[in-house]
C-alpha cells in the first residue's frame, strides 16, 4: 500500500476511534456561539413544583405592554426541563418576562427583566403565585451553572482547562515549525502527531464543559477536512491534526471570551469573534503547510470549515 494512502486511512481510523469515545448525549447543535439565557429555578414552596412548559415573552417596552413569545427559528429557541430553562437566539428584545406552567396546576408569571451578559445566567425564585427573576453576574462562563451544583468532574475540568490549552498550543506550534520546513519527513513530526491525538479525547471532554457545540464543530470540520485532503492529495495526517488542535484551542476560548462581554450587540459581537477565529485558524493552516499552501488558500479553507460548522449547527433540530 502506498504511503499516501496510509496517510489518509490512519487519520480516518483515529478519527473514528476518537469520536466513538466521546459522550454524544452531551452534543448541542449550536456549533456557533449565540447569545443565550440560562434559568435555574429554586422554590420557596414545599414541596416544590416541577416545570411542565413555559414561554419567554419578548417585550419592546418597560411595562411589557407589547410582547410576543420568542419564536423558534433554527437555533433560536426557549425550552425547559424539570427545574431549569434555556434560551438561545440571534438577538433579544430589550425586556423579557417568563410565563411558566408548573406541576401544581399554577401558571406563574415573572417580573420584567433585562439581559446584560452575552451568555446570561438567571436565578428564578418560585413563589406561591409568581416568579422572581434575577440575573447573576458570574464573570467568565461557568459551565456547570445550568446543572446546579458542580460535580467533581466539573471542578477538575475547570482547573485543568488552562493547562490543557497550553499543552495543545505547544503541540500546535511544534507541528507548525516541523511540518512547515522544506523537505520535512513524517519521522520528524510523528511523535507530535501521536501526542496530539492522544490528548484529543481528554481535551474534548474538558472543552465540552465550556463549549456547547464543540463536538458538532469537530465532526463537521474534520469530515470536510478529509474531503479537502482527498481532493488536493495533501497530507491527511498533518492537516486533520492541525484542524483538530485549532478547534480544541479556539472554540473554548471563543465561548469563554464572549461570556465576559455584554449582550447588547450580539450580532456584531458574534461576527467579530467568528472573524478572529477564522483568521487564527487560517494562520495555523498556512504555517503548517507553508511549503505547499498559499495564505490565500488557507483563508478559503478556514472560511469553508468555519462556515460549514456554523451552518450545520444552526440547521440541526437539536
Amino acid at each position: 500500500m502506498k504511503a499516501t494512502r496510509l496517510q489518509i486511512i490512519i487519520p480516518i481510523i483515529l478519527l473514528g476511534l476518537f469520536m466513538s469515545a466521546i459522550p454524544f448525549q452531551s452534543v448541542q447543535a449550536d456549533a456557533g456561539p449565540h447569545p443565550s439565557m440560562q434559568f435555574i429555578f429554586i422554590s420557596r414552596i414545599k414541596p416544590g413544583p416541577t416545570i411542565i412548559s413555559g414561554q419567554l415573552l419578548e417585550c419592546q417596552d418597560e411595562a411589557c405592554v407589547q410582547y410576543e413569545p420568542l419564536p423558534q427559528i433554527g437555533p433560536q429557541r426557549f425550552e425547559c426541563q424539570i427545574n431549569a430553562c434555556y434560551s438561545a437566539g440571534y438577538s433579544y428584545s430589550p425586556y423579557h418576562r417568563l410565563t411558566i406552567e408548573f406541576s401544581d396546576g399554577v401558571t406563574r408569571r415573572s417580573n420584567i427583566f433585562t439581559k446584560h451578559a452575552y451568555f446570561a445566567n438567571y436565578l428564578v425564585t418560585v413563589h406561591e403565585e409568581s416568579l422572581e427573576v434575577e440575573e447573576k453576574t458570574l464573570g467568565p462562563n461557568v459551565p456547570f451553572f445550568k446543572t446546579g451544583a458542580p460535580t467533581l468532574f466539573d471542578l477538575l475540568a475547570t482547573v485543568a482547562f488552562p493547562f490543557v490549552e497550553i499543552i495543545l498550543t505547544i503541540i500546535l506550534v511544534a507541528l507548525a515549525v516541523r511540518t512547515g520546513r522544506a523537505g520535512a519527513t513524517p519521522a520528524s513530526y510523528y511523535n507530535w502527531l501521536k501526542a496530539a491525538w492522544l490528548l484529543a479525547i481528554p481535551a474534548t471532554l474538558v472543552g465540552i464543559k465550556w463549549t456547547q457545540g464543540l463536538i458538532i464543530t469537530l465532526v463537521v470540520e474534520l469530515l470536510l477536512g478529509t474531503g479537502y485532503v482527498l481532493w488536493k492529495k495533501r497530507s491527511a495526517s498533518i492537516i486533520l491534526t492541525v484542524i483538530l488542535l485549532l478547534n480544541l484551542i479556539t472554540q473554548p476560548v471563543l465561548w469563554i471570551s464572549l461570556s465576559g462581554f455584554s449582550g447588547l450587540n450580539p450580532v456584531f459581537l458574534t461576527l467579530f469573534a467568528e472573524g478572529v477565529v477564522w483568521l487564527v485558524e487560517a494562520g495555523g493552516l498556512y504555517l503548517s503547510q507553508r511549503t505547499t499552501m498559499k495564505f490565500q488558500e488557507a483563508l478559503w479553507v478556514s472560511f469553508a470549515l468555519n462556515a460549514a460548522s456554523f451552518v450545520v449547527g444552526s440547521l440541526l433540530p437539536i
